[in-house]
Formats: C-alpha cells, sequence, structure tokens
C-alpha cells in the first residue's frame, strides 16, 4: 500500500487514533500514513509534537482506567472446573467476578510515592557532646513515634549519631595528646 500524504485530516486521524490505542503502529495505519511521515512532522511542528504528547497523556489515562476498573470493579470470567466449563442448570456458563490485586498494588505504587523517595524533614541537633548525641537520639525516637521515619531509618541514623561522636572523641583525644597515631589507626 503506497502511504499518503500526511494532511491535515490525515494528521487528526493519526491524533485520534493514537489517542485510543497509544500505538503509533496501529495509529499510522488508521491514518494511512507511515511512521516515518508522522516522526518527520513531530519534530518539525511543535503543535504537532505538542497534540502528540496529549494524544499519548490520553491513551495513557484510558489504560489507567481500565487497570483500575479491572483491580475494583472485576472482571466477569466463565468458572472452570477439572479443565471443563461449568454451566448452570439452563445451559449457560457460570460467571464468576476475578478482581486483579497485582493491578491494584500497581496503581498504588504509581500514585503514592515510596517512602524513601520522600524528602525526610528532621532536624537534629548539633552534635558537640555526649548530651547533644541524647538530644539527637531523642529527635530520632519523637520522629518514629510521629511517623515521620520508619525504624529502619532511625536505626541508620543512630548509627550515624554514634559513629560521628566516636570519631569526634577520638579527634578531641589525639588533640589532647592521650592517643598516640599508632592507637587512633587501629
Amino acid at each position: 500500500m503506497r502511504k499518503l500524504k500526511l494532511t491535515p485530516a490525515r494528521q487528526e486521524k493519526f491524533l485520534e487514533a493514537l489517542s485510543d490505542t497509544g500505538s503509533v503502529t496501529i495509529a499510522v495505519a488508521v491514518a494511512g500514513t507511515s511512521r516515518t511521515r508522522v516522526y518527520a512532522l513531530r519534530k518539525l511542528d511543535p503543535a504537532f509534537a505538542s497534540a502528540w504528547q496529549d494524544a499519548e497523556e490520553i491513551a495513557a489515562d484510558l489504560l489507567e482506567d481500565e487497570a483500575r476498573r479491572r483491580a475494583v470493579e472485576g472482571v466477569a470470567e466463565p468458572l472452570v472446573s477439572g479443565g471443563k466449563l461449568v454451566r448452570d442448570d439452563s445451559g449457560q456458563p457460570i460467571m464468576v467476578q476475578r478482581y486483579s490485586d497485582n493491578l491494584l498494588l500497581a496503581l498504588l505504587k504509581a500514585h503514592q510515592p515510596r517512602r524513601r523517595e520522600k524528602s525526610l524533614r528532621l532536624q537534629l541537633p548539633a552534635l558537640h557532646s555526649r548530651a547533644d548525641a541524647g538530644r539527637a537520639i531523642a529527635s530520632i525516637t519523637a520522629a518514629v513515634a510521629a511517623g515521620e521515619i520508619t525504624l529502619g531509618e532511625a536505626a541508620e541514623l543512630s548509627r550515624l549519631v554514634d559513629a560521628y561522636m566516636r570519631a569526634s572523641e577520638l579527634e578531641l583525644k589525639a588533640r589532647e595528646g592521650e592517643l598516640s597515631v599508632f592507637r587512633l589507626l587501629k
């Protein structure tokens, strides 16, 4: 089949098919043009490129709506037992509603950023003394209680506070001459 020129009418057909299917291959077939022509036009025409992006977003929204429907409302499927279709008294297949937990989890992940991706807003006091370290640990404990950080994050922060305080004490002792270079390196 000879691919025809990409007229405004064919552009509109392409964009409509792209928004319905999300497939460039299907959209060029519906519009009667070629991938080469639509990609070339997208590079040259900012308005067409913007409309293309809008069409892809519409297609993605349609996919998300379908995923939500299958996850929440479910899909009617025929009941099969022992490899055979189960029928009711009138001979009609018995249908059961199936739901997709995997789709539901995918939707949740898409709409709720994982905890570690969220920025951590925890003010720790300056660490200059053992008392400062105690206040820092108290802040970490309060953040866990308030649900601001997880226990794993609290453990990691506590290890950092402890390591910082140990390093500060070693540095202070080294300055005061209480430790030799050899004991610091051990």
